[in-house]
Formats: C-alpha cells, structure tokens, sequence
C-alpha cells in the first residue's frame, strides 16, 4: 500500500515521549536514507530488524522521519531457563525481559510498508464507550507491571490513545479481578455499553471476569459482551495459544501487540461445570474451602481430574509459581514417581455424554481425564489437536492407570504435535458433556479435586462434576483475535 494522507499520523510530540530508554529515536533526529528489506529483515547500515520484532509502523507529523518503526529488542542469548522470567530491579520489581526500540525512516520499501503500516485503531476500540486496562501483578512471573510500563503505554501514546481515555486498574489481590468486574463491567453490559478491557493477565483473569458475570444472574435483552484483548503474562496462556492462528513469531507479546492493534473480537466458547452441594473452592494453597454460588464454576479452557488437576493444584504455591510454567515438570516428577511406588489411581466413575446416549467407561480406575474448549495447554504442549479456535465443541482425552514411565510418555508426546493420541492407551472423544462420580473414600481433599482452567474444586466423597457447554449466544465475553 502506497503512503497516502488518509493514514493516521502522529505528531513528533506524541512520538518524543513514547520512550525513555536508548534504543528509542527522537523523530526529529536525522533518519537513515537506505533501508532495504529481504527475507524477512530490514537492514541499514550495519543494523536490522527481523519481522518477528516488528509492532508496527507508524506515520509521522513534523520533523525529518516520514515513519517511525516499532519494535521489541529480542531477548539476549540465555540459557532456556532463564529467558521471558525478567530479572529483579533494586525495589523487587520485575523488569520485562525485552525493551521497546523506535526506529526513525524517511523511506521505507513498499513490501514492508504493506506489512506493518498502522491503518488506524480497530473499529472495536473506536466504538467502545470505556476502556480499561487490567494488570494482573500476581499472573505468571510477574511481570505485567513492567510489561505496561515498558512497552504498552508508550505504544498506546504513540498511536494517540491517550491517557484521558481509558482507566488503569493493577491487582492487589485473588479476587481484584471480580471486583473490577462487579464495579466496573456488570451495569455496562447489562446497560448495552461498548466495553474494551485490555488485560495483561494469564487465562484466570478471563475465567474470572466470566464467572462473576454469569453466576447467578438473569442477563437483560439489552446485555452487550464486553471486549477482552488479552496481552499474555500468564504461565501457559493456553487461551492465547489456542484462540490465535498458529504463528511462527517466537514472541507471544509481539503476537499479543499486533493483535491489539489489528484484530477482530469474536465470541468466546464458555462451558458450565455443575458440582455435587458438598463441593468447595479451595484457595490459600489449599487452606481455604469456600461454598461454591449455585455449586457452578464456569470455564473456557480445561475441566480435569487426575493427573491433571493434582499437578495444577499441587504446584499452585508461591514457592512453585516463581518457576513460571517450569513448576508443572517439577510436580509432575514427584506424582509420576512418588517414594511410595506407582502414581495413585484415581476411583472414580466417569460418563461420556454423545449424542443423546451415555456412555460409562469401563475402567474404575483412572490417571487422566481432561475435557477441553481449546487445543493447546502451553504453545507447544497440544493436548486436543482437533480442537479449533473459537470452537464451542468439548472433547475428552483420558487413559487408565499407567505406571510413571508411561504416563510421562504420553504428556511428552503431547508436546510432539499431539502425537500422545497415536498411543493405543489413550481415549480422545468429541463429547457433549462428561460426568465424573467419585469414589475416593476419605476427608482429605487431596484426590477428589478438580481442576476448572486454574481453579481447584475439591469433592466430597461420593460426590460429582458434570461439564457442558453453553449454548450459541449465552457467552459472556468477546475475545479479540488475529
């Protein structure tokens, strides 16, 4: 697409104060004359850009540069462990792992120009009555703070999204996600306002907002969905990796920023799980079992129980979560080969729901037994590979009582493309629904809980979960994807 007037341009006193570090230009600094672009970079003098560091490219107003380019400096070489956790300042604080770079251009080639030139806000922002931006300071490695700080709010400024509108909203606790949406979202969308919630959140943030919009409430005609455009600082963001098309950019905040930018919100698939009256919510790292409103939770992600739901549960601790998705390895070693012999056999009773027909598994004992909306758990971890983003479909995958070395076979190969399901002792059905009774004898919670995309439900003995899906219509929010 040629240059054209009709684009959106910013002025150099917006841009001038998109960015404190370094690696940011002035606009009215000299800009470099020869750029070329070929498989995938842009070089100048001895510098370049790859494609997968590009944010965008905005017009300029003023000064010497026509464009200014945005881009995240790509991490620095590290060992896997260490890479996207950031690093501590001196006040505890953690810094994001990349840095926000602006480049200055007169000319650029046409083929990148037609790549990343701004177009203009999406028509979801443009409409939106109120904007809110929710920072999850406790989400994944806690690193969402800086991330907005460091990279979002300059870009919001850079594009005139100003300040005056929209609010800023940081967590202080468990439950500041439901207050936000009690206070803030309920009214808005029973009223029929256009709300757009930018969060820099793992998937609980959405699941919450989900669950306090729907429990217990009768929805208005007038209801409107509110818009979600998840910046992923979670630990697997599975929504994120699901609900987006498959993307060869190895940074899912590049993925996150052009979708905020040039997106299209959709509704997102949401299911019911529907406990006995005995069951709790566990929190507080288990220290806590609360009453569930109506003995529902609702999700969009996973319903488990098993191997699944112990390894979530058991890993959801402070000391745990400092390791960022590395945590679930380090419980599941200790589940998968315990001191005490083979993994525990979880007795239970579990019904497919297909097609109007109900069908008992034959097994009593299981180790795994995961219902799903989504594809993938972590980028790489594909746990339904038919799964479609988007789809409002569930589909179980389950096995029997495996010992440790099989049992880490089958989620190893899961990280394989989903490869897990070539195994012969593994079930993966489309379903209409699952119902889980429970068998385990004892007080102790510790193998009668479940798992609902993050949040622990523990089950009295002889009690159960049922999961389905929400029909076409009844969902609570609208997700923007690319």
């Amino acid at each position: 697409m040629a240059t054209s007037t009709i684009l959106p341009a910013q002025s150099t006193e917006a841009l001038a104060i998109t960015c404190a570090d370094p690696a940011c230009a002035d606009p009215k600094d000299e800009a470099p004359a020869d750029f070329t672009y070929k498989d995938g970079a842009l070089k100048w003098d001895s510098t370049e850009i790859r494609d997968e560091d590009v944010i965008t490219v905005l017009n300029t107003l003023g000064g010497t540069a026509e464009y200014t380019i945005f881009s995240l400096e790509p991490e620095k070489a590290a060992a896997p462990e260490e890479k996207s956790e950031g690093k501590e300042d001196g006040e505890g604080q953690k810094k994001s792992p990349f840095k926000l770079r602006t480049t200055n251009a007169t000319v650029l080639p046409q083929g990148f120009l037609d790549k990343f030139q701004f177009q203009g806000l999406p028509a979801y922002l443009q409409d939106a009555k109120d904007v809110h931006v929710l920072i999850s300071t406790l989400s994944g490695t806690g690193l969402a703070v800086a991330f907005f700080d460091e990279i979002l709010h300059p870009l919001l400024r850079a594009i005139s999204f100003e300040d005056a509108k929209y609010t800023v909203i940081k967590t202080k606790s468990a439950e500041s996600v439901k207050e936000f949406t009690r206070f803030n979202l309920t009214d808005g969308a029973n009223e029929g306002k256009e709300q757009v919630v930018i969060i820099l959140s793992g998937d609980g943030g959405i699941v919450d907002t989900i669950n306090e919009l729907l429990q217990g409430k009768e929805r208005p005609s007038t209801y409107v969905k509110p818009t979600f455009v998840q910046l992923p600082l979670g630990t697997g963001n599975a929504l994120f990796h699901s609900l987006h098309k498959p993307s060869l950019l190895p940074s899912i905040y590049i993925q996150g920023l052009r979708t905020l930018l040039h997106g299209t919100p959709k509704a997102l698939p949401i299911f019911k799980a529907t406990f006995s009256p005995g069951a709790r919510l566990l929190t507080n790292e288990g220290q806590t079992a609360t009453p569930i409103p109506d003995n529902v939770v609702y999700g969009a992600v996973v319903a488990s129980h098993g191997l699944h739901s112990t390894l979530v549960a058991d890993s959801d601790t402070t000391e745990y979560r400092k390791h960022g998705d590395k945590r679930f390895g380090l419980v599941a070693n200790d589940l998968l080969y315990p001191k005490d012999g083979a993994p525990h056999k979880y007795k239970t009773d579990v019904t497919l729901f297909q097609d109007g027909k109900e069908i008992l598994l034959d097994r009593k004992e299981h180790g795994y037994v995961l219902a799903t909306l989504v594809s993938n758990l972590e980028k790489a971890f594909t746990i339904s590979p038919e799964s479609k983003p988007f789809e409002a479909a569930l589909r179980v995958v389950h096995f029997g009582t495996l010992n440790g070395d099989e049992a880490m076979d089958v989620m190893k190969a899961a990280y394989d493309n989903g490869s897990h399901l070539k195994n012969s002792q593994v079930g993966y059905e489309k379903v209409d629904g699952i119902r889980v009774v429970f068998r385990e004898e004892g007080d102790d919670w510790k193998w009668r809980r479940c798992c609902i995309d993050g949040s622990i439900v523990g089950v009295e003995e002889g009690g159960w979960m049922e999961v389905r899906v929400l029909s076409e219509g009844e969902e609570a929010i609208n997700v923007v994807a690319d």
